[in-house]
Formats: structure tokens, C-alpha cells, sequence
């Protein structure tokens, strides 16, 4: 989100992963935030949806009794669509959680299977600006998410899918409407190990793919609740 990628490139999206998991956890607080931060909570729910370009994919193998026609899956699936539902808690100023459902799909090309996947993941945001403060506009921030994605590539003798890890990192930034509505916009690179698996050599079917990158962009809509002013802490 097989050539064999060197160790070197297996690596990378772990090492970016790690990096931004170090800075949720390491993250300095604002000169000016109240030591009473640790109180401080509230709860949003978010839609976004949006394109998901597929920049690389390895697969190798047959399907029904039929060589797959191309060894990269960027020839045999076009631009996807993904969807999430997420529920968050901005547990600090600048540290929120989030937990989210999606839906990913992507429309078959050379006579192909089109691949689908629903990710469940727990992740973490970084608002770099208090996102209590209203006033400043657009809030930047830092995002990365992990969880199994579950996914399915039909074929006549069942599901060549496979349950696999996926991990995101990304940027995105929220732009307040009101205290209640945001609207904000998420890139978000995603890795979904082998999301092709299947070994039924009696029915034709022993395919398997390496990593799978994709390039996400969404736009989406969240409504906050429990929202305490600037300079005001939520119930504990």
C-alpha cells in the first residue's frame, strides 16, 4: 500500500512507522498547556473517503488453472477507492487516539480479480497546534495506524485473499467549521503485507503476493463532542 525487495526496502515503512510512533510518545508539550492536560479529553467521530493510487505490488502464481498476466499487481487492479469510519479521543493537547473501520476496493484491469480489503486499526494523531484553539485555522498534523486488514481477491475455488498486517503514516490537517464540525484531509501511505494468498493446487490456485503500497488521499468530516475551551479542562 515477486521482485524479492531487498532488506533494505522490507524495512523501509516499519522504520518510517517507528519514526512517527517516537514522536506521539516524545512529543513536547506547548509552553502554555495546563498541568491539568491529563484531564483533558473528548471524543469525535469521523467519515473520509478517497482515492487510493496503487504504487506497487508483487504477485506470482495461478488462479483457477490460469497464470496470473502480469507479475505487479499496479497492471491488473486500477486507482482504488478507501473509506474509513474512525472514532477518536484527543487525549492531550497534542496526542489523540483513533480507532477505525475502512473499506478499500479496487476495479480489476486485464481480465483480472478485483481486490477488496476492510483494515481495522488503532492509531495515534499529533496535532502539531492545540486543536482547542479555534482561532488559528488550519491545525497540521501527524497520523499512524495498524491492524489487520482483511482481504479478498475471488477465484472459483474460493477466497485467494488472505488476513494480513497493514501500516500507515501520514500527514493531514483539520480546518474547524465551528466547535462541533471540522473538515479535514489525510495522506496517508499504506502497506498491506501479502494481500494475496492462496494454496489449493488441486482447483488451479497457488498465488501469492509480496508487500502492497498504496497512496491514499481522503477528505472527511468529523463532529466533536466534549470539547472543552481553550484553557479549560473536560470532566475526569
Amino acid at each position: 500500500m515477486t521482485h524479492h525487495p531487498s532488506l533494505r526496502k522490507q524495512r523501509g515503512p516499519f522504520g518510517v512507522w517507528a519514526f512517527l510512533l517516537a514522536l506521539l510518545l516524545l512529543w513536547p508539550q506547548a509552553p502554555n498547556a495546563h498541568a491539568a492536560d491529563s484531564a483533558f479529553s473528548w471524543q469525535s467521530l469521523s467519515f473520509d473517503g478517497g482515492v487510493a493510487p496503487l504504487l506497487s505490488g508483487p504477485i506470482n502464481g495461478t488462479i483457477d488453472g490460469t497464470p496470473v498476466p502480469s507479475k505487479s499487481l499496479v497492471d491488473l487492479e486500477n486507482t482504488g477507492l478507501d473509506f474509513h469510519l474512525r472514532w477518536s479521543s484527543q487525549i492531550a493537547s497534542h496526542l489523540g487516539l483513533r480507532f477505525s473501520v475502512g473499506y478499500m476496493a479496487f476495479a480489476p484491469s486485464m481480465g483480472f480479480h478485483g481486490l477488496s480489503a476492510l483494515p481495522l486499526t488503532a492509531g495515534a494523531t499529533v496535532p502539531l497546534i492545540d486543536p482547542r484553539d479555534a482561532t488559528r485555522g488550519v491545525i497540521p498534523y501527524l497520523a499512524a495506524d495498524i491492524g489487520p486488514s482483511f482481504n479478498t481477491l475471488s477465484a472459483n475455488s474460493g477466497n485467494a485473499g488472505s488476513v494480513s498486517l497493514t501500516v500507515d503514516a501520514g500527514i493531514g490537517a483539520l480546518y474547524a467549521l465551528s466547535r462541533q464540525f471540522s473538515v479535514y484531509g489525510e495522506v496517508l501511505p499504506t502497506l498491506i503485507q501479502s494481500p494475496v494468498s492462496s494454496q489449493n493446487v488441486a482447483t488451479g490456485t497457488n498465488v501469492s503476493s509480496g508487500m502492497m503500497w498504496t497512496l491514499p488521499v481522503f477528505l472527511g468530516v468529523t463532529y466533536n463532542y466534549g470539547i472543552p475551551a481553550k484553557g479549560e479542562t473536560s470532566s475526569p
